[in-house]
């Protein structure tokens, strides 16, 4: 019996072994435990700000006073956006919040004057530096993106102002142009205009009742010269007709086939020998 009794105490499971107690997270003296936010793993990511804390009144103060500071600080509150900027990390003067220019930014579209604007108000309302970099980047990317197409419009616009005169002068589509140019650089000239910056205006290349205006003055300028507190030399300007290249009507009076030769012979006829037309 006794030894059929040892079998069974023998057969008896063997107890494992219990886990062991975790470390408190405070000691008998109400601190806190070295290292007591390891037990939660959750808390690892803030080990360097929660190793500072040797007391839990110590904890709950700056809980309560990161409470104070949940939500936006009104910008007349310049105490508490103070501390905003502290608790957040941002710059703690109005010289450190510079908005950097990104680069490839066109020179149209970057204006120091207004960045220097806009980095004050950045600083006032507590806009982090990174959120006014990715600002400044989106704002650029789109500005190129948006002079791209107004640059790209315009090309078209003139393409087809071009085409339209084009196909209403015809074959004296070239000759308009330079009796235009002619017209347009004695007028410069006299209003002491830049010339290269008016043609190459795209607004008004992409306009062609522009080049039709001007072809018209032009004509009226030759019919009646502006006055210069001078009789007119018509004798002087006919001979200006036959003989100068750069008179907007030479080419017409000098070459039959042009579709104005008979407009510039008789205005020759009427510079020169006084014909009414």
């Amino acid at each position: 019996m006794n030894k059929m009794h040892n079998n069974e105490e023998d057969n008896e499971p063997t107890p494992m072994p219990q886990d062991e107690a975790p470390a408190p997270v405070m000691d008998a003296e109400g601190a806190f435990t070295p290292g007591w936010f390891t037990r939660f793993e959750e808390l690892q990511p803030f080990a360097a700000t929660l190793s500072k804390f040797q007391r839990p009144e110590a904890l709950a103060k700056s809980y309560a006073h990161l409470e104070k500071l949940r939500g936006y600080p009104d910008t007349a509150d310049s105490a508490r956006m103070a501390a905003f900027r502290t608790a957040v990390g941002l710059p703690a003067t109005a010289e450190e919040f510079a908005m950097q220019r990104p680069d490839h930014t066109p020179d149209e579209l970057w204006d120091e004057e207004l960045v220097n604007q806009l980095s004050g108000v950045a600083y006032e309302y507590g806009v982090p530096p990174r959120a006014l970099a990715a600002l400044a980047e989106r704002y650029t990317s789109e500005g190129r993106k948006f002079m791209e197409r107004c640059q790209l419009e315009q090309a078209q616009a003139v393409a087809r102002a071009e085409a339209e005169l084009q196909r209403t002068w015809g074959p004296a589509y070239e000759s308009n142009l330079d009796t235009i140019s002619s017209f347009l650089k004695t007028m410069s000239e006299r209003a002491g205009v830049n010339l290269g910056n008016l043609v190459e205006n795209p607004a008004l290349r992409a306009n062609p009742d522009f080049a039709r205006l001007m072809l018209e003055m032009a004509g009226l300028m030759d019919e009646a010269p502006l006055h210069t507190g001078q009789q007119p030399d018509h004798k002087g300007e006919a001979h200006r007709i036959a003989h100068d290249p750069t008179h907007p009507l030479h080419e017409a009076y000098m070459r039959t086939s042009h579709p104005q030769h008979r407009y510039a012979n008789e205005q020759y006829d009427r510079l020169a020998f006084g014909r009414k037309l």
